[in-house]
C-alpha cells in the first residue's frame, strides 16, 4: 500500500507532514463548514413545512446535536483515523453498513458542495440586481442585468468556475483549506454586522412603510391573506420543536467533519472535544442573531406569513417569482445599495467557504475505503507535494457538478434540500447502534481505548448511553420529515434519492467482496482491526 495514503491515518506524526491541523483550526472548519448565514435560507422553508414554528425558539432543539457530538467525540478518540463513522460503523457493526452510512454522508455533503454553489448565484448574484432593480423603482436596467443572470445557463456557468476555483484549493492542501475556513467565518460576522447596523439605521416602522411602498403590497394585508389560506398566525410548541430538529439542525451538519481528518489533527482528544463542541456553541450564538434581527426587524409572525406566501405560491406574493431572501429583504428595509451589496457578498464568500468545506472532509473517506480496498487504490494516493488525495478530490468535484446541475435544470429533485437531512439521519441510526454495541460487540478494542472512552454513567458506560440517544434522535428526525412529505409539501424525490444513496454502496461492497473471493481473499477480516499507524 501507498505509503503517502497510510500518512491519513497516522495516529502520531512522525514527520510533521499529516497532523497539519491545530485545535483551533479544527474548530474553525467545523464551525465554518455548516455555513452559519444558513439561517437566512432555513427561515424562508421551515416556517411553511413546520406551520406554527418559532424559529429562534428552535434553536434549543440544536441541543441535541451535543448528543451526537459527544458520541463522535469518543468515537475519534478511541480511533483516531480519517474516515469518521466509516471507520467507526466498519469496525464495530459490518464493513457493508459502515461503507454504506459514510457513502450516505459522504454524497450528500458532496451534493451540497454543488447545490451551494447554486445559492451564491441565486442569492448574492441574481437577487442584487433585482434588489437594486426593487429600490430604483423597478429599474429596468436592473432587471434585465437579473434576468440575465438568472438563466439556467449562465447559473451553470458561474457553478463550474466556481467549482474549478474549489479544485484548485483542494489541489494546494489541507492548510489552504483551514484558511479559507476563517475567511468564511469572518464574512460571517461581518455579515452579522451588517444585519444590526441596518436594524439600527432603519426599524420595523421603516421596513413596513418601504414594503407597502415599494411592493405596493401593504404591509400589514401579508398576514391577513396568510391568515385566510389557512395558514396559522400562532406559534406551536411542536411545530417549533420540529423545525428546529430539521432545519436547524441540518445547519450543524458538516460540524463533525473535524472527525473526518481526525488522522491530519493534532491532539486528537483536545482537538476533536474543541471543535465538536466549540462549533454548535459558535453555530447557534450567530443563529441567534441571524434568526432574532429577521423576526425583530420584519416581524415574527409577519415574516412567517411571507414565507407561507412563498413557499404556496400564492397570487399575492409581491417579488415576481424571486425568493424572499435577505438581499432583497435588507434592500427594502433600507433602501441602501451599500447594505444590498455588502450583505450579498458576504452570504457569496461565506457560502462558497461552507461549499468547499463540506466537500473537502469526505473527501478522505474515499482515502479510508481505498485503505480497506472496496474501491481502486489510486484513490489513496496523495500528491506528494500537498499530501492531498487528488483521486478522491476530483470525484468529489464530478459529484458537486453533477449535482449542482440537478438543482440548476431539475430543481424538484433537490428541493428544499429534504433528501439531506434524511439521509444523513439515516446513516446516523446506524452510528448510534454502533455506539449502543461497542463495549460488548468489541471488547478488546473498547478495552483499549483511552480511560475518556470508558467513561460510566450510572453504571453504564457512557458511550452506550449516547448510542441510544442518537438511535432516537435519528429515527424521531426522520420521523419529522415525512410529517410535511406525506402532507405533499416535499416531492417523492426525497425518499427517491435517499434510498439510491443507501442502496448503491451496499452493491458496490458485494460486488468488491465478490471480486476478491474469487481470488481467494477475504476482505472482511480486515475489519477486524483499525488501520494501521
Amino acid at each position: 500500500m501507498s505509503k503517502a495514503g497510510l500518512a491519513l491515518f497516522e495516529q502520531k506524526s512522525t514527520g510533521g507532514v499529516a497532523r497539519q491541523i491545530s485545535p483551533v483550526d479544527t474548530l474553525i472548519y467545523s464551525a465554518a463548514n455548516p455555513g452559519l448565514m444558513f439561517a437566512l435560507v432555513y427561515i424562508m422553508w421551515a416556517p411553511f413545512l413546520y406551520p406554527g414554528a418559532h424559529m429562534v425558539w428552535a434553536i434549543l432543539a440544536v441541543s441535541q446535536m451535543f448528543i451526537i457530538a459527544g458520541l463522535y467525540w469518543l468515537f475519534s478518540v478511541s480511533m483516531p483515523r480519517s474516515g469518521g463513522e466509516y471507520i467507526y460503523i466498519s469496525r464495530i457493526m459490518h464493513p457493508s453498513l459502515g461503507l454504506m452510512s459514510s457513502f450516505m454522508i459522504t454524497f450528500t455533503s458532496i451534493s451540497w458542495t454543488g447545490i451551494l454553489l447554486n445559492w451564491i448565484v441565486k442569492w448574492s448574484i441574481v437577487e442584487f440586481f433585482y434588489s437594486m432593480a426593487l429600490i430604483n423603482g423597478n429599474d429596468p436596467a436592473w432587471l434585465k442585468l437579473a434576468e440575465f443572470f438568472n438563466t439556467n445557463i449562465m447559473h451553470a456557468i458561474i457553478c463550474t468556475a466556481l467549482l474549478l476555483l474549489i479544485y484548485y484549493i483542494y489541489y494546494k492542501g489541507t492548510k489552504w483549506m483551514v484558511r479559507l475556513a476563517y475567511v468564511t467565518l469572518t464574512a460571517t460576522l461581518i455579515g452579522a454586522v451588517v444585519f444590526i447596523i441596518a436594524n439600527i439605521v432603519t426599524g420595523q416602522g421603516t421596513f413596513a412603510a418601504n414594503f407597502t411602498q415599494l411592493t405596493g403590497l401593504a404591509y400589514d394585508d401579508v398576514i391577513k391573506i396568510a391568515k385566510e389560506d389557512g395558514y396559522t398566525t400562532k406559534f406551536l410548541f411542536g411545530a417549533t420543536f420540529m423545525a428546529g430538529s430539521t432545519y436547524i439542525i441540518l445547519n450543524t451538519l458538516g460540524s463533525t467533519f473535524g472527525a473526518n481528518l481526525a488522522g491530519e489533527v493534532r491532539n486528537v482528544q483536545k482537538s476533536q472535544l474543541l471543535a465538536l463542541f466549540g462549533s454548535i456553541a459558535i453555530l447557534m450564538i450567530v443563529w441567534t442573531i441571524f434568526y432574532g434581527m429577521t423576526y425583530v426587524n420584519f416581524g415574527d409572525i409577519w415574516s412567517n406569513s411571507l414565507y407561507y406566501l412563498y413557499n404556496a405560491g400564492h397570487e399575492a406574493y409581491p417579488f415576481q417569482g424571486y425568493d424572499p431572501f435577505i438581499t432583497i429583504m435588507i434592500g427594502i428595509m433600507t433602501k441602501s445599495p451599500i447594505f444590498v451589496f455588502l450583505i450579498a457578498i458576504c452570504f457569496a464568500v461565506a457560502t462558497f467557504g461552507s461549499a468547499a468545506g463540506l466537500g473537502f472532509g469526505p473527501s478522505r473517506n474515499f482515502v479510508a475505503w481505498s485503505f480497506d480496498r472496496l474501491i481502486p487504490s489510486k484513490f489513496m494516493e496523495l500528491n506528494p507535494k500537498t499530501n492531498s488525495p487528488t483521486y478522491a478530490l476530483r470525484i468529489v468535484i464530478i459529484g458537486a457538478w453533477i449535482f449542482s446541475m440537478v438543482d440548476i435544470f431539475l430543481p424538484s429533485w433537490t428541493a428544499n434540500i429534504a433528501y439531506t437531512i434524511f439521509t444523513w439521519f439515516l446513516a446516523w441510526i446506524f452510528l448510534g447502534i454502533s455506539g449502543i454495541i461497542f463495549s460488548t460487540r468489541k471488547k478488546i478494542l473498547f478495552n483499549s481505548s483511552p480511560p475518556i472512552v470508558k467513561t460510566k454513567f450510572l453504571g453504564m458506560h457512557l458511550i452506550t448511553i449516547l448510542g441510544w440517544i442518537t438511535l432516537a434522535i435519528s429515527v424521531s428526525i426522520c420521523y419529522y420529515l415525512l410529517i410535511p412529505f406525506f402532507r405533499g409539501d416535499l416531492p417523492f424525490t426525497m425518499i427517491v434519492v435517499s434510498l439510491l444513496l443507501m442502496f448503491i454502496p451496499i452493491f458496490i461492497y458485494y460486488m468488491t467482496k465478490r471480486s476478491y473471493a474469487q481470488k481467494g481473499v477475504d476482505i472482511d477480516i480486515q475489519f477486524q482491526e483499525i488501520p494501521s499507524d
